[in-house]
């Protein structure tokens, strides 16, 4: 007698690649276990198809989410008109700030005195000074400065 087919073998008949027809016709422990693979296979496939039926039905509509939609559009553009109102007076308050700032009244002031042209030298301790402000002020940034040597052609001076 022929020995009985393995699990995959029955998997195999399941999905018709198996090739042991003759077999499964002639051995009724076989048949009998593919019949309850090929029930097994029918139920999963019909609960399957069942649940996607059911999980179709309780999908909210398209309508109700547009309606939604709305709403929150119409609520948006109220809360958006509400805060129109502040607008010009915030600018004005802006405008207002910005001119006194800018614009000082003379008498509050004392009067500058002049600048004067001629250069006056520095000594060590102020010119280590003065380029240290320079380089902190300067609004690039150091790691830029080997970049302008690339466009430039050739090095500063101090770095040859």
């Amino acid at each position: 007698m022929n020995p009985h087919l393995s699990q995959v073998e029955l998997v195999e008949q399941l999905y018709g690649v198996g090739g042991k027809e003759a077999h499964v016709r002639e051995c009724a422990e076989c048949a009998g276990r593919l019949d309850a693979l090929l029930q097994t296979r029918a139920r999963l496939l019909t609960e399957t198809r069942l649940r996607a039926e059911a999980d179709s039905r309780s999908r909210v509509s398209s309508a109700f989410l547009a309606g939604q939609r709305r709403a929150i559009y119409a609520r948006l553009d109220r809360a958006a008109a509400s805060h129109v109102g502040w607008a010009p007076a915030l600018a004005g308050a802006g405008l207002l700030a910005m001119g006194l700032l800018l614009f000082p009244h003379p008498q509050v002031h004392a009067p500058r005195a002049p600048v004067p042209t001629a250069r006056v030298e520095l000594n060590t301790n102020e010119q280590l000074f003065s380029d240290l402000y320079s380089m902190e002020q300067s609004v690039e940034p150091e790691a830029a400065a080997p970049i302008h040597e690339l466009f430039e052609g050739t090095a500063a001076p101090e770095e040859q």
